[in-house]
């Protein structure tokens, strides 16, 4: 891998100090961990939502956790804080620690500014999930070690990557907007409205993602279209390696994998730009498709999750729920096949971000949609479609019966759990709203919520 990317970090030293953690999650537990292995002489860990379970993990030397937003203020009184990714950059006490010179860091800093040289940065966005996965696959077919980590499941802070080792590191905007340093290679997926709640407005969300290149990446991977955006909000010093994947030039991948999709095949190349950049070898698109055929997507991403039989034709329910943005809810319909009946669920956390393009698609007649509007901002999610085909249009109260008006829809080929929202609404994350799909499509044929031989399980 090629480049220096520490060069505008600083290395923070936990020795001796008192560090706070904010935000006692899976991240925060693991920084914690990494806090007291380094030294610090005491760990003060604030869970302002006090979050279930309450018992305190073993093993963490000095750490003492206070749960609720009382104990805030204790991060006043710490040498360094670690912020995780949900608190919101505009949280009064985020800002008056950031306006105090208090040290301010996350786990995706604190491993970047060591590790970065040996990083490929992922983030978008959409599709950086299946990027990321993606170039993991590929990394290992071309028999690079490697590890896929980050927002996607495993935190950066528990990883120390053996020399030569490739961590292929999946950012949100919340975890770049705090880097000191890049990654070697970063790869930007994508750049659409979304997290207007954490940031405040686009320009702060772009500038945000844009970190992952702006602090000493020698690559970037990405399209013309991210390149235009972010010169929009004025950025414009860009790495002096820059790899452009058009769009309109991507071939398609056979064989009918996940990556087949046209806007995954897009992510393909743009994995395998990357991968060309890690390693300066070219790459065969044999090995590409060897590698999608072997890939098996992601949960909770256009995934099948059951099978239903309860009418003349077979159902397909697809969890989608990673789907948090108007062109993610396209992207989904345009993967279903043209001749499908589709029933669309939509709705979640209200974000205060701009539908207009599901209005545009669903209004086009591309495909066959009832759409179903679901809590909490359903009603916004193709408001236009709404007042011009009522009959095609369902408000419901819940999730649950969202599921039952699909199932009762006639002629209905592919039920779509494609939100276009957040889940943390109603949920405590996507994962668990999927559950909950799951679920009531089990109760379909079963009072009690236990799959039974009209439900199939997920292919």
């Amino acid at each position: 891998m090629t480049g220096d990317s520490n060069t505008a970090g600083t290395r923070l030293n936990l020795t001796d100090r008192v560090v706070g953690i904010w935000g006692f999650g899976r991240e925060g537990i693991s920084m914690a961990r990494t806090a007291s292995a380094a030294g610090a002489a005491r760990v003060d860990a604030v869970d302002d939502v006090g979050r279930l379970p309450y018992e305190t993990p073993d093993g963490i030397d000095r750490l003492t956790v206070h749960r609720g937003p009382e104990h805030l203020d204790r991060l006043r009184d710490c040498d360094v804080v670690f912020v995780s990714p949900g608190v919101p950059w505009h949280h009064p006490v985020f800002a008056e620690l950031r306006e105090s010179g208090t040290e301010i860091s996350s786990a995706a800093d604190w491993f970047v500014s060591r590790f970065g040289a040996q990083t490929i940065g992922v983030t978008g966005t959409k599709g950086k999930s299946t990027t990321a996965s993606f170039l993991g696959r590929l990394l290992g077919e071309l028999g690079v070690e490697n590890v896929v980590a980050g927002n996607i499941g495993t935190p950066l802070s528990d990883l120390a990557p053996r020399p030569g080792q490739v961590v292929v590191a999946e950012l949100s905007s919340q975890q770049a907007a705090l880097l000191t340093a890049s990654p070697a290679v970063a790869v930007i997926t994508n750049l659409y409205e979304d997290h207007l709640d954490w940031h405040g407005d686009t320009a702060s969300y772009y500038a945000a993602k844009a970190n992952v290149f702006r602090r000493g990446a020698g690559a970037l991977v990405c399209t013309p279209e991210v390149v235009e955006r972010l010169r929009g909000i004025g950025v414009t010093d860009l790495p002096d390696t820059l790899h452009l994947v058009d769009p309109a030039a991507v071939p398609p991948i056979p064989g009918g994998s996940v990556m087949s999709l046209p806007h995954n095949a897009v992510n393909a190349a743009l994995a395998v730009a990357a991968a060309r950049e890690v390693t300066g070898r070219d790459i065969a698109a044999e090995i590409v498709h060897a590698a999608a055929a072997a890939f098996e997507g992601l949960p909770h991403r256009l995934q099948t999750v059951r099978t239903t039989n309860l009418g003349t034709k077979p159902i397909r329910w697809v969890d989608d729920t990673l789907a948090t943005t108007g062109e993610s809810v396209v992207a989904a319909l345009r993967s279903t096949p043209a001749d499908a009946t589709v029933a669309l669920i939509v709705g979640g956390m209200d974000r205060q971000l701009d539908y207009e393009q599901v209005d545009d698609y669903l209004c086009s007649g591309a495909r066959r949609v009832t759409l179903i509007q679901s809590p909490s901002n359903g009603p916004m999610i193709g408001r236009r479609f709404a007042m011009t085909h009522p009959a095609d249009t369902r408000v419901v109260a819940d999730l649950g019966e969202a599921v039952r008006t699909a199932a009762g829809l006639p002629d209905v080929d592919v039920v779509l759990l494609s939100p276009g929202a957040a889940s943390y609404d109603l949920y405590a994350n996507y994962e668990a709203k999927g559950a909950a799909f799951c679920e009531f499509i089990d109760a379909l044929t079963s009072p009690t919520g236990s799959a039974s031989a009209g439900v199939a399980p997920p292919n």
